[in-house]
């Protein structure tokens, strides 16, 4: 699933730090007088905007102290920036369009106006193939996305034309060896691409930075808590005979975390790229500790009982029906969500009560070769 929500807007915070050292070597080396940078597989939430201000602001930072000669004068550079916010053709543009008049007038207030002129626009395509021209960014952001495969994988029907992980939607403990050799695979000819075209459309010497969902170590269920409680809450409805059980069977979650040693191999091996840095970090999903008030508002107790683990799994639930529904819906039906979600936030409540649930991430800085 698509991270989204209060799970996308951690994720990206902590890749800022990144993000910006991506910006800073970036004009230690180039000046432009038009910086284009994209934002890549935006979605429609407000996190889609979530890294304007730090380009804005690196930029002007790295640009005050700069002078070049303009109109035959030797005077300040004020240079002009371009987003692109790309995402699938079906995304929800027109939501993120809207709030562009509001997102202008806070960042007006936060800078006390020192903003120069920025321009943002979207771009539908698919990232998995070409989406700019040649040598045309100089920076690329992707957050949470990279890992959405372009399709279900190939592998997952035999030689007989038969399906070889029924009854799962991901890879699960009863899946079969192949499952997971047909979703590396699917992934790496994605990655490759994803790569390759990145490599064609940033300049030389330009950046990005990708913040890609991570697996810790090997490929385990419990690496996937997300689609493995859907998993659990799809095959109990299936038992009760609420969904078809061959809808079921049918369906696959294009989705597929990578390891770092498969992370680091594609890199190498495609060639586009040189890594600048790589780390893993983690994505606590569970209700943050500061959001609990003195009196308790939101229905949190000290001690963990029912309640507590009813609120939290509500709060984990949400992203996950954000990210999942649409599939889900499309597959399954409508009329089924609120039966299925309300499974879900059960069995993550079960969950909360034994371990805190957590997503693992790369953060892959990357400087075009």
């Amino acid at each position: 699933m698509r991270c989204r929500g209060h799970g996308k807007a951690l994720s990206i915070s902590k890749v800022v730090p990144t993000v910006r050292d991506a910006l800073e070597g970036l004009y230690e080396t180039m000046l432009p007088k038009c910086v284009m940078a994209a934002e890549l597989g935006c979605a429609a939430g407000p996190n889609a905007l979530m890294m304007i201000p730090q380009l804005i602001d690196v930029t002007y930072n790295a640009y005050r102290n700069k002078t070049g000669i303009i109109n035959g004068k030797n005077e300040i550079m004020t240079p002009e920036i371009k987003v692109f916010l790309n995402d699938l053709p079906g995304n929800d543009f027109n939501t993120i369009c809207k709030s562009f008049p509001s997102f202008h007038k806070q960042l007006q207030k936060e800078r006390d106006g020192d903003v120069g002129p920025y321009f943002i626009s979207t771009t539908p395509g698919s990232f998995h193939k070409r989406v700019f021209p040649s040598n045309f960014l100089h920076f690329a952001h992707s957050s949470n996305s990279a890992h959405w495969l372009s399709q279900v994988p190939r592998g997952l029907v035999n030689e007989k034309g038969e399906l070889i992980n029924k009854g799962n939607i991901y890879i699960s403990k009863t899946s079969p060896p192949g499952v997971l050799v047909a979703y590396r695979e699917q992934f790496e000819q994605d990655f490759m691409s994803f790569l390759e075209s990145r490599g064609q459309e940033i300049v030389a010497g330009g950046r990005m930075v990708v913040n890609i969902m991570a697996t810790t170590g090997i490929h385990a269920p419990q690496d996937y808590f997300m689609t493995d409680v859907l998993n659990i809450a799809l095959n109990q409805m299936a038992n009760e005979g609420l969904i078809d059980q061959t809808k079921l069977d049918e369906f696959e979650i294009p989705f597929y975390p990578p390891t770092t040693e498969e992370v680091m191999r594609l890199i190498e091996v495609e060639g586009s790229f040189r890594l600048h840095k790589h780390e893993i970090f983690s994505v606590d999903w569970d209700l943050p500790k500061h959001a609990i008030g003195k009196d308790n508002h939101i229905g949190l107790k000290d001690n963990n009982d029912n309640i507590d683990l009813n609120v939290r799994a509500k709060f984990v639930a949400g992203p996950v029906k954000a990210g999942s529904e649409y599939m889900m819906a499309a597959q399954f039906g409508e009329h089924l969500m609120e039966t299925l979600y309300d499974r879900v936030t059960k069995i993550i409540a079960m969950r909360l009560a034994n371990a805190n649930l957590k997503t693992f991430h790369h953060a892959i800085s990357l400087i075009k070769s």
